[in-house]
C-alpha cells in the first residue's frame, strides 16, 4: 500500500459518519468509505427506520460499528441490561449517549450492565469540568468509549473539550488514566463550524487525542473529501503526526471488534426500539 493510500484509509478508519435512519441502502459516499476502511456509522433515527439503515449498514459491513443515541431516560428504567436489548433489537452495539451519572456508582453499575450485554459505551460528554467521579468510574470499569464534548475548556484558551489536549491527553488520557476509544461529539454544532470549519476541526480533534471523529447527519462526501485533504496538509506539514492516526486507528479497530463479538442479552422486555 502506498503513503497517499494508507494515509486514506488511516483517516477513513477514524471517522464515524451519520446516516438518517431511513435507508435501507446506504448513500454511496458511506459504502466508499467502508469498503476503504470506515468502521460503522451513527444512526439518526429510532423504530423500523433506525433499523432498516443499521441492517444495511451491516449487509456492507457485518462487523460494522452500528451506532444509536437511544433515548434519554432519566430513570434508567430497566437499567443497563434493558438499553442493551432495546438497542440490540435496533441492530446497534454502541450506545452513543450514555450520560455520567449523578449518584456514586451509578455510571460504573450502567456502563458494565451495558456492556456484559453486547453493546459498547459511549460515556459523555466529557468536557474535563465538574465532576470526574463518573469518568473515573467509567474508566474503572472498562468503558469503551468516552465522547468528548463541545463545551469549553475553563483555561485553555475556551477550545472545545474535543480539540483540546490539556482535556483529552492531558485530564482523560492523564488524569483518569483512560485507555479506550475516545469521540468526538459531533462537528457540525455551529461553534463548531463556525471556529474551525469541519475538515480543521477533525484534524484538531486527532492531534488533541481524539481517536474518532464523528460527522453529523448533514455532512456528505465533500466533507467527507474536505477532510482527507486537511488531514493530508497537516501530515505533510509535520502538525500531524501519522503514529498519531494509526494509534486511533487500533484502538477503534479494538472497539470494533469488541462490539462485533457475538452476546446475547438478557431476555427482557424490549421497549420501543433505540430506548437506553
Amino acid at each position: 500500500m502506498n503513503a497517499l493510500r494508507r494515509l486514506t484509509a488511516l483517516v477513513d478508519s477514524c471517522l464515524l459518519p451519520t446516516v438518517r435512519g431511513r435507508h435501507e441502502r446506504l448513500p454511496e459516499w458511506i459504502l466508499r468509505g467502508l469498503e476503504s476502511g470506515t468502521p460503522g456509522a451513527a444512526v439518526d433515527g429510532q423504530g423500523p427506520a433506525a433499523r432498516a439503515t443499521t441492517e444495511a449498514l451491516r449487509a456492507a459491513l457485518p462487523d460494522a460499528l452500528a451506532g444509536l443515541p437511544g433515548v434519554r431516560d432519566p430513570d434508567r428504567a430497566g437499567g443497563g441490561s434493558a438499553a442493551a436489548a432495546d438497542l440490540v433489537a435496533a441492530g446497534a452495539n454502541l450506545h452513543l449517549a450514555v450520560r455520567p451519572g449523578l449518584r456514586a456508582d451509578e455510571t460504573r453499575v450502567f456502563v458494565t450492565d451495558l456492556q456484559t450485554h453486547g453493546v459498547a459505551a459511549a460515556l459523555g460528554p466529557f468536557t474535563a469540568a465538574g465532576s470526574l467521579r463518573p469518568f473515573a468510574e467509567g474508566a474503572a470499569a472498562g468503558v469503551r468509549a468516552i465522547t468528548a464534548g463541545h463545551a469549553p475548556v475553563p483555561g485553555d484558551e475556551q477550545l472545545p473539550a474535543m480539540l483540546s489536549a490539556r482535556a483529552v491527553t492531558g485530564v482523560l488520557r492523564g488524569e483518569l488514566g483512560y485507555g479506550g476509544v475516545v469521540l468526538s461529539d459531533t462537528l457540525d454544532a455551529p461553534a463548531i463550524v463556525d471556529g474551525w470549519g469541519v475538515p480543521g476541526a477533525a484534524v484538531l480533534a486527532w492531534i488533541a487525542g481524539v481517536d474518532l471523529v464523528r460527522l453529523g447527519p448533514s455532512s456528505g462526501a465533500g466533507v467527507r473529501d474536505a477532510i482527507h485533504a486537511a488531514a493530508a496538509r497537516a501530515v505533510a506539514d509535520g502538525d500531524l503526526p501519522q503514529w498519531r492516526l494509526e494509534e486511533a486507528a487500533e484502538r477503534v479497530a479494538r472497539l470494533r471488534r469488541w462490539a462485533s463479538e457475538p452476546r446475547m442479552p438478557a431476555a427482557e422486555p424490549a421497549r420501543a426500539a433505540g430506548a437506553g
